[in-house]
Parts: structure tokens; C-alpha cells; sequence
């Protein structure tokens, strides 16, 4: 099979490179014919994408790019009469004269604010006009939403703003949306793309793109592709988020934002900086678009969490511990955009953006240990983290991403090339990242606390004095960590219109390699407690008054200072390496050869078909460590066990850190896809189709390593020969435009998914695992192909003004989605423990999904409510007992924003916002709604400024 495959992936690159040759060959016949080139703007010299340029006597026509270019080709000489439409502008008509051999450049600009119906289209829609243009002209099922739509919300980064796109959900971290999830698939089946570009993750253990790192002021569109074509990367189950920064304009831009903002639980000021500037020089032939933003963010959370085991009365409570963070963050984004049209048929572009995210984070934790064993056994710690003196003396976690892609359009004749080249990279540091905990055993805390089953428990027994001679030193360490990934990639396209007219069609074809490596490098040392001296007069209160868990936990609880952990100068010379925390370093090496042929075909004048094969060949390299850590007998020079005073044998322990060596694993995909399109006239369309789609395990999950703890009884496992998901996807939708800027629309989708990739917690005896005689039961995190799943979903959207109710209401209006998805999963993995017909949803896959945003606009006033909901759904599998699956909770937002816009040449915007008004935490609970795992509260956050538009 597999090389019959190769023997398919080598056929499509020659079929592709003999239909070049051909193409190029025709270009001599078709030099009679024709064509015309040009732009498509409003009457500010705005940019229209997506508007339709046809001549209806010759039954063709085009839609504008991104950057409101078009050209409409293979024009026999003569006249003829080319009509431009756009949502919510004036049609014009304007007639063209063809000359063979020759491309004619005609520019037109549309003009705004016409009556419809007794309801004025003015600028405060012109973004969203775009927005539905664009997706009413695409071939597949696409959301798109315009940057002043984004502006209409109070989100600051673009994971906040992606969750009001329909069919979308979103994982948060410290109060932020971090990990997007598109149709009731796990995050890890959605890919993030810049440009087109999928961007590399900053983390170690995952692909996914962390959404916090981009402001979303920084971006020009959200384009949502729910149904990829073969031109497209194949790896996107869910969909392919893609984020395009802001382009050239057609004329001079200059604006700025200068905002502040504010929290109550670090009760510090919040700034928001931003700034952009574009023009156009040499008679508009080069274009010079910049952009820059700076966040300040000091933040924090409340915090719960819990773990528990199966014992001999069932589920128990392992451990609890209560958390008080502080977290500041900033975050700066730069982004320049340049193209140069040498003509009307060549022009080179390139696009850059950069992106950074300063975390520093303090955590005070109060652990209860062992609660489930006898009382000399359990124990209390008290951890502070922190950083250096010169990270602020917090734990710093720098995560940076960039990419940067040059590329170029030319036509020859008839047949159009595209290429681009590109580089991407994503980086995350921690330096000294630093832990200083004391601890005090013996204590039954166990027996004393209260609602263990419950949303909340808590220990009524209290803490003993800072002064009891109980207290000793449990902790003292520091570690370095730096991730980084880079991505090279380099692609080459060719179109060519084969025929014209009514059942006109045209064919793409072309290549893309994609090289990339990554690599986790941590280092690990503990360090002895004599340099923390007196320690005891080196501690602060923390657990502030206001705690959202509760008041009865215990409040201003003395932990170490922040400022004396970061004083303290380590040396790695007399620290003691900790290789558990190391094993798991790795590196990968990844590449990705695709070839894709597409085929475009009209059939009359409403319907319109697209058929395709993609082929994508991944060659992996890994290289990682296998580590064992144990206890051994204590041997004396007599060659017997040393005994200690009670007659035990002495026992000390060991570790060990061994190079895996390098694995290797290739294997290739076919990814056939067929889109049919019929367009009801002008106000809107019916979409089918049908796709293949695959998504690559994440990195960490394919180093072949093993890591025991036969002390602890702890292993992970990784395997290299894990299998990507795939999936075939099934998609049905309708949508309506109306004329008064807004639409509706209905979608079905069905994906029948394989070899679905989960993170587990399972329980095996040593022997299971290999380890020859060892009957001990170890609890083991390994990510495996857990099994086959099928998904089938419902999504449904609003967006309208009510002034089809009473013209008085069109400045009321309603933004509003639902999305419905059921899943179920079969052919389980026998490591799994579980039968077909068992009800066993898919990971990462919520139920119900919706948005609803009620606005008032009129006058330049601009006021909005926003509520978003998302039910709970499993996050990670317990193999050894369902009780202890991990559940994300369902969520419900509430935001709250208001605006003010005046003035004309210069336009000037204030604003308010308040996130979060029912103070939703984040939730995980175990087996059972009310059985918690975490819950971390944020609390409300407001912000006010203004933004000027020159």
C-alpha cells in the first residue's frame, strides 16, 4: 500500500508539472486575446475584497482578492460592458475596451450610503459589508469577520474575539481564551494559520498556537475555513483559522488607540497602546502598511484545585491545594506589509509580523498532602514561585512568534504563477524559574475537611504557627527552560482558465514544502537549604482578604518572600541536577512534501463545482531520553546490606538519563475533496461537500521514550508510530444576505474521524510495561490512538438590525449563533478498558455552543452586550476507572461595551468596556459535575480609551 501511495504522489507532481508545460505552450495560441486588470475600492479609497466583476454577455466574471485587485482574462478584443456589485454599495456599469494581445488596467470605486429600504448604509458597516462579501463569494463553508466587527467586542486578543465566531469554543488561561476549538473537535484538530502560513507553537507538549500572543487589533480579518480545497493544507478536522494582517491601503492611514483598564485583584492600572500608518508612493506602485501594539496587563486569580485516587472505598481525596496567583502581562505586536506592482501583471509583496508575551507570574500554594493515608503520613507545604531579580522577581515565561513571507503574482498569457517563501518561528523562555516551599507533617487534615464530594472542600483544621519547630525546609530549586521551533516553507502555484463562458472552468495545480524542528531543553537543580538562613523572618502574608473560592480558607498565609527567593545567587557548580525533570527534552525534525491539483468547473450561471486531490508526504525524526529512577540496597565493603539503628536496610536512591536514539517514521496521505455551489441569485447560496482531513500528533506524544518512578510508581510513555487523525468530512449549509447588511444561515456537518490522538491516565502492573518481575501498579500518562469517532452537528447564525420590524428599530439590532454538536466514539484501543456501545464522548467536544450580542447603533453611539455559553465536555480519559475522567466545565461570559464616534476627515472614538460580569471561573471536575478538580476565579476587568483616525 505504501507504494502505491508514493507511485500516486509522484504521478501527481509529473501529471501537475506536464500540465505547466502545456500551459506555457498554449500561451502563443491565446495571444489575440486580451484582458483587463485593475482595483476595487469605495469612495475613501478603501479596499473592497470580494466584489464580483462580471460581463454578463460573456456569462464570466471574477471576485477581487484581498488587496481588492482582479483580473478578468481570455478577452477576445471588442467592447464590452463590465458591471461591479458589492453588499450595501451602488452596482456601476462601465463599458471596457479590449485589445488583443494587450492587458487594459480599469480601476473603479463604488460608492456607500445608499437608501435600502428606509435603512441608511453608512461607514459604521463598511468592515462588515467586506466581511459578508467575501464570505457570500467563497467556494467552501467560511466565516469571516472584519477587523471593526472584532473592535465592536472587548476583547483584546484574537482567542477572545474568535469566540463569538459560530461553531467555535475556547480554552482559557489566567482569565484569557488561549486554544481555540472549531466544531465540537479538540483544539489539537484545528490548525492557525498567518497568512495562510500555519503558524508553529510556542509550547512543548503541543502543536496548537496560543491565540493570547496576538492582539486583535493587529489583524485585518478572521477567516474561519470550515471545508478546505485542495490548495489548502490538509491538516484541519475542525477547520483552519486564519488570521490576515493588515494590507497596503489604497491611500494615506494614520490611527491610534491609548486606552487604560483596571482589576481588582491586583488592583493596578492596565494600559493599551496601538498605532498604524500606510500609504502609497512611485504613482501608487508601491504600498507601505505598519502597525504596532503594546499591552500592560497586571492581573492574577483565585484558584482550587484537588486530586483524587481510587481506594478501597472507591474515590478518594488525594490532595488539595489553594492557590493565590499574580500576573502581569505585556504583550508586543509589530507588523509591516509592503507590495511593489512593477505592471499590471507582476507584482511581489511581502508580509511580516512579530509577536511577543511577557508573563511574570507569582504563585503562592498551599498544599495538603496524602490526605488519604494515615496522619503521619500527611503533611502541609507552602510554595512560593518566583523568579530573578532581574525577571522582577517573578517567574518570567517569554513566548515569542514570527513570521515573515515574501511572494510574488505573474501572468503569462493566460496562466497565472504564484510562489512565496516563508519563515516562522516560536520561542518560549523561562529563566531561573524558582520554588521555595517549607512543610510540616504529622497533622490529620484528612479527617477535617468538609463538602470533599462537593464544588468546594475545605480543611476546617488550621495551620500550626510559623514558629512550631514542625516547619522544615521541603523545597528549594530553580530551572531554565527554552523551547524554540522554526519553520521554513516554500510553495509554487499555477492557474490557468481553460474555458470562458457560461460553463466556463479553470485548473490549479502546484507544490509545498514545509521543513521543520523543534526542540525542549530544560535544565533542573535542587539546591541546599542553608541558603535560605533564617527563612522565618523571609516570609510575607499571601491569600488575600476577598478570596473567591471562599473566606474559610486559610487567608494571609505566611509563604516565603518573593524578593528574597530572587535574591538568593544560585550556582549550578553546587546544585544537584534533577534528571526527572529533564527527560523530557527532545528533539524532532519534521517535513512535509504536498502537491495538490484542483479543478474548477461552472455549470451555467448559478452553479458552480470544485474537485481536487491533495497528497501530503511527513517524514519525522525524533530524538528524546528514557529515564528510570529508583531505590537501591545500601551495599557495605563486607558485600552485605548495611542495615540502619532500627534493622531496616539502608536503602538510597538513583536515577538515570539514557538517549533514546533517533526514530524514524514516514507515511503519506490522500486527501480528495468535491465542493458544489448554487447561488440563489444575488441574496445567497447552497454549499455541499466532501473532504479528507488529517491532523499530526503533537510532538512531545512521538518521542520514544519511557519514564519510570518505581519509587512513586509514575511512568510516561511515548511511541513514535502513533498515527495521525484523519477524518471524512461531510458539510451541508444554506445562507441568506440581506439587503440591509445582515444574513442568516443553516449548516449540517458530519465527520467520521480515525485514530482519534489522547492524552490517558491509566493504571498497569510494571510488568505490562516491560519491566521484567515488577507486580507493583503504576499509574501511567501516555498519549495513544484511543479510537474511532463520529461527530454530527447543527449550526445556526443571525445577524440583522430589526428595522424589517418598524423602521424606528434599525438602530436595534441582533447578533446571535448556536452551534449543536453530538459525538460518539468506537473501536476502542484494548488499553482502554472500554466496550463499543459504551456512551463515551469524544475529547474536546462540547455539546452546545452559542453567541448572542444585542447592540444599539446610531449617531456614532455604539453600545453592545455580549453573552457567550459553551457546555462541558471530557478533556482527558482515565483508562483505569470512568470516575476519574477530567472534564473541562461549561462556561457562560457576559461583556459589556460602549462607544462614541464624531467628526469627519478626522474621526475620533472613545470607549468603555467591562469583561466578564458574572465573574465565570475557569472548571475542571472529575467523573462528576460536582466532584472539582480546579476552579480558578479572575474576577471582573474594565478598560476605557480612545482611538483617533487621521
Amino acid at each position: 500500500m505504501e507504494k502505491v501511495k508514493r507511485l500516486l504522489f509522484i504521478a501527481a507532481l509529473f501529471g501537475a508539472g506536464c500540465i505547466g508545460v502545456t500551459a506555457a505552450n498554449d500561451v502563443s495560441e491565446l495571444a489575440v486575446v486580451g484582458s483587463v486588470t485593475g482595483r476595487i475600492t469605495d469612495a475613501e479609497h478603501r479596499v473592497l475584497p470580494g466584489a464580483t466583476i462580471m460581463i454578463e454577455e460573456l456569462h464570466t466574471g471574477v471576485t477581487s482578492d484581498m488587496n481588492g485587485f482582479y483580473k478578468l482574462p481570455n478577452l477576445k478584443p471588442g467592447t464590452y460592458e463590465v458591471k461591479i456589485s458589492y453588499v450595501g454599495f451602488q452596482p456601476i456599469v462601465a463599458k471596457i475596451v479590449i485589445e488583443g494581445n494587450k492587458s487594459k488596467e480599469s480601476n473603479f470605486v463604488l460608492t456607500e450610503g445608499i437608501a435600502l429600504q428606509e435603512v441608511v448604509v453608512d461607514g459604521a458597516f463598511s468592515g462588515q459589508r467586506r466581511a459578508m462579501q467575501m464570505q457570500k463569494n467563497s467556494m467552501g463553508i467560511t466565516n469571516i469577520v472584519s477587523a471593526d466587527q472584532v473592535g465592536k467586542f472587548p476583547d483584546s486578543n484574537i482567542g477572545d474575539a474568535l469566540k463569538r465566531i459560530n461553531g467555535i469554543n475556547v480554552q482559557y488561561d489566567q482569565g484569557e481564551a488561549r486554544f481555540g476549538q472549531v466544531r465540537g473537535t479538540s483544539a489539537d484538530l484545528t490548525s492557525v494559520t498567518v497568512n495562510g502560513n500555519r503558524l508553529p507553537s510556542a509550547e512543548g507538549d503541543t502543536r496548537n498556537v496560543q491565540l493570547d500572543l496576538i492582539p486583535s487589533d493587529m489583524v485585518q480579518t478572521i477567516e474561519v475555513n470550515k471545508v478546505v480545497t485542495a490548495d489548502m493544507d490538509g491538516d484541519a478536522i475542525g477547520g483552519a483559522i486564519n488570521l490576515v494582517t493588515k494590507n497596503t491601503p489604497s491611500r494615506r492611514v494614520l490611527n491610534f488607540t491609548v486606552g487604560t483598564g483596571h482589576t481588582w485583584i491586583s488592583d493596578k492600572q492596565q494600559w493599551n497602546l496601538g498605532a498604524t500608518w500606510g500609504d502609497r508612493f512611485f504613482n501608487d506602485r508601491l504600498g507601505v502598511m505598519a502597525s504596532a501594539s503594546y499591552q500592560y496587563a497586571p492581573g492574577g486569580s483565585d484558584n482550587t484545585e484537588f486530586e483524587y485516587e481510587l481506594g478501597d472505598d472507591g474515590v478518594e481525596l488525594k490532595e488539595a491545594q489553594a492557590r493565590q496567583y499574580y500576573v502581569t502581562r505585556e504583550r508586543q505586536s509589530y507588523s509591516l506589509a509592503l507590495d511593489y506592482k512593477f505592471n499590471p501583471l507582476n507584482k511581489i509583496s511581502f508580509k511580516g509580523i512579530y509577536n511577543r508575551r511577557n508573563d511574570w507570574e507569582n504563585r503562592y500554594r498551599i498544599s495538603y498532602k496524602k490526605l488519604n493515608s494515615s496522619a503521619s503520613k500527611q503533611s502541609v507545604v507552602l510554595e512560593t514561585k518566583a523568579g530573578a531579580y532581574d525577571t522582577k522577581n517573578a517567574r518570567l515565561e517569554r513566548q515569542q512568534t514570527m513570521d515573515f513571507t515574501l511572494d510574488g503574482e505573474h501572468y503569462i498569457g493566460n496562466l497565472k504563477i504564484d510562489w512565496a517563501g516563508s519563515y516562522s518561528r516560536a520561542t518560549e523562555e523561562r529563566p531561573n524559574e524558582r520554588y521555595a516551599s517549607f512543610e510540616y507533617e504529622g497533622i490529620d487534615f484528612g479527617s477535617g475537611f468538609k463538602d470533599v464530594f462537593g464544588r468546594q472542600p475545605y480543611c476546617t483544621v488550621p495551620l500550626p504557627d510559623l514558629d512550631d519547630d514542625g516547619w522544615s525546609i521541603d523545597e528549594l530549586t530553580n530551572q531554565d527552560e527554552d523551547i524554540v521551533e522554526n519553520e521554513y516553507k516554500a510553495r509554487l502555484n499555477f492557474e490557468l482558465p481553460l474555458v470562458s463562458g457560461l460553463y466556463g472552468n479553470k485548473l490549479k495545480f502546484g507544490a509545498k514544502y514545509t521543513s521543520k524542528d523543534k526542540k525542549r531543553d530544560v535544565s533542573f537543580y535542587e539546591y541546599d537549604e542553608e541558603l535560605l538562613g533564617n527563612w522565618r523572618t523571609q516570609t510575607y502574608p499571601q491569600i488575600r482578604s476577598g478570596f473567591m473560592p471562599g473566606e474559610f480558607y486559610p487567608l494571609h498565609t505566611p509563604f516565603i518572600r518573593k524578593e528574597f527567593l530572587g535574591g538568593i545567587a544560585f550556582d549550578k557548580s553546587y546544585g544537584e541536577e534533577v534528571l526527572e525533570e529533564e527527560a523530557g527534552n527532545y528533539k524532532v525534525k519534521e517535513s512535509i512534501l504536498a502537491g495538490y491539483i484542483r479543478f474548477d468547473q461552472k455549470l451555467g450561471k448559478n452553479f458552480d463545482a470544485t474537485v481536487g486531490l491533495r497528497v501530503e508526504r511527513t517524514s519525522l525524526r525524533t530524538n528524546g531520553f528514557n529515564y528510570e529512577a529508583g531505590e537501591n540496597e545500601v551495599i557495605g565493603a563486607d558485600g552485605q546490606p548495611v542495615l540502619d539503628e532500627d534493622g531496616e536496610v539502608e536503602m538510597e536512591e538513583f536515577e538515570k538519563l539514557t538517549p533514546t536514539g533517533e526514530y524514524k517514521h514516514d507515511y503519506t496521505d490522500l486527501l480528495p475533496s468535491l465542493l458544489l455551489k448554487y447561488k440563489l441569485g444575488d441574496s445567497g447560496n447552497i454549499r455541499a461537500s466532501f473532504t479528507k482531513t488529517l491532523s499530526r500528533p503533537k510532538y512531545s506524544a512521538l518521542i520514544a521514550n519511557k519514564s519510570f518512578n518505581l519509587v512513586d510508581q509514575e511512568a510516561t510513555i511515548g511511541d513514535p508510530d502513533t498515527k495521525p487523525t484523519t477524518s471524512l468530512n461531510y458539510d451541508l449549509s444554506a445562507d441568506y444576505y440581506f439587503k440591509s447588511v445582515g444574513l442568516v444561515s443553516l449548516g449540517l456537518f458530519y465527520k467520521d474521524v480515525h485514530n482519534v490522538n489522547v492524552e490517558t491516565l491509566g493504571y498497569y502492573t510494571g510488568a505490562e510495561l516491560g519491566l521484567a518481575g515488577n507486580n507493583e501498579t503504576f499509574e501511567v500518562t501516555q498519549n495513544m490512538n484511543a479510537y474511532d469517532a463520529r461527530i454530527f452537528g447543527v449550526e445556526a447564525a443571525w445577524q440583522r438590525d430589526f428595522g424589517f420590524i418598524a423602521p424606528s428599530l434599525k438602530c436595534l439590532g441582533l447578533y446571535a449563533n448556536y452551534t449543536y454538536t453530538h459525538s460518539s466514539t468506537r473501536n476502542y484501543n484494548e488499553r482502554l478498558g472500554i466496550k463499543d456501545g459504551d456512551d463515551v464522548k469524544m475529547a474536546g467536544s462540547p455539546e452546545h455552543t452559542a453567541n448572542a450580542s444585542l447592540y444599539y447603533e446610531k449617531s456614532g453611539v455604539n453600545v453592545r452586550l455580549s453573552y457567550n455559553f459553551a457546555s462541558s465536555f471530557i478533556d482527558q480519559m482515565n483508562t483505569g476507572d470512568r470516575a476519574l475522567d477530567r472534564y473541562y466545565d461549561s462556561v457562560s461570559y457576559m461583556d459589556l461595551n460602549a462607544s462614541y464616534t464624531w467628526g469627519k476627515k478626522t474621526k475620533f472614538t472613545v470607549y468603555a468596556e467591562a469583561n466578564n460580569l458574572l465573574n465565570q471561573p475557569l472548571r475542571y471536575y472529575q467523573g462528576e459535575k460536582d466532584r472539582t478538580m480546579q476552579v480558578e476565579y479572575y474576577g471582573v476587568k474594565v478598560n476605557a480609551g480612545i482611538k483617533i483616525n487621521l
